[in-house]
């Protein structure tokens, strides 16, 4: 029986790095580019945005941690809106401007279109319009630019204002309901390769930890579990919920990558994916994992064509 191989990607915001860097430990271990060791990749929110990287243009992590790095590809797509600091502190409106970042992956990603692409991705949006969860495919809106999807996949509410697509509707980020893909990455494979032993590598973004006083939770009204993050709190448990059920309904076929942050000290605010101080400290944290999940993957992936040893 043939095997067909799923990257899957959680969202993370300005944790995208820690991926990125897994992916370049990767390649280097193995000598293939991402684009050439997966048959198919989904990814949510930021992990959307590394999926159309990868596939428009069949880049590898190494090469998209070098358009951060060095072609500040980040720092485009988020320039602030004008606002004054007590608006901004109160984020009344948008944080960073939509059509800056609406250009800036136009001109990343061109005309392709998701029919055009050679290999099988899939993408979650949500559809403001009709209040559900889109899923983006190479067959579903064939037709759509995939410049719109990163746009509309990475357009995180309080962030980016809501992006329209071809269909008329407006979108935003994807990962308010489905921020780990693997799950359903698979059951999509497996109408097109029901033959196949299918597997899937799972890569996450980090677990932010949230300590939180109970005593002085006692007083908080919605403006202080605001501040203390409650929504995070209540993506993170999703996240964990569903990563579970995909382990218990996929078994060895999957193999998920993710750990707490709260040992490395990085913050969760989306300014620090543009900061290159805490740039490296992603790439570090993303060696960390990769180091210390080597042999799992190893045997995980089982190609034969790749000599581990020779890079110990």
């Amino acid at each position: 029986m043939s095997s067909k191989i799923i990257l899957s990607l959680d969202g993370g915001g300005s944790h995208m790095l820690i991926q990125l860097s897994v992916l370049a430990c990767l390649e280097e271990d193995t000598g293939i580019s991402t684009y050439d060791l997966f048959d198919m990749i989904a990814g949510s929110s930021s992990g959307g945005l590394i999926t159309c990287l990868i596939l428009g243009h069949s880049m590898s992590a190494q090469q998209i941690i070098q358009m951060i790095l060095q072609e500040k590809l980040l720092g485009k797509m988020m320039t602030k809106s004008w606002a004054s600091p007590l608006l901004n502190k109160l984020q009344i409106r948008p944080k960073y401007k939509g059509n800056t970042k609406s250009l800036t992956l136009r001109n990343v990603l061109g005309n392709l279109r998701l029919s055009s692409l050679s290999k099988r991705l899939l993408i979650p949006c949500f559809n403001l319009n009709q209040d559900c969860l889109e899923i983006f495919t190479n067959d579903y809106q064939p037709n759509f630019l995939l410049s719109e999807i990163a746009d509309a996949c990475t357009a995180a509410p309080s962030y980016y204002p809501p992006v329209q697509l071809e269909d008329g509707n407006w979108y935003i980020d994807g990962g308010i309901g489905m921020n780990n893909p693997g799950l359903s990455a698979y059951l999509h494979a497996k109408q097109y390769w029901n033959n196949c032993d299918i597997k899937v590598l799972s890569v996450g973004s980090g677990w932010r930890s949230f300590a939180i006083n109970g005593t002085q939770a006692c007083g908080y009204g919605g403006l202080q579990w605001s501040a203390k993050g409650i929504a995070s709190i209540m993506l993170r448990e999703k996240m964990q919920a569903n990563a579970r059920v995909t382990a218990e309904m996929l078994g060895n076929r999957v193999l998920y990558i993710n750990q707490y942050l709260k040992t490395y000290d990085m913050p969760d605010h989306m300014d620090s994916a543009n900061d290159p101080v805490f740039q490296q400290k992603a790439l570090v944290i993303g060696q960390h994992w990769y180091t210390q999940h080597r042999k799992q993957i190893q045997q995980w992936i089982q190609n034969p064509s790749i000599d581990y040893d020779s890079h110990e």
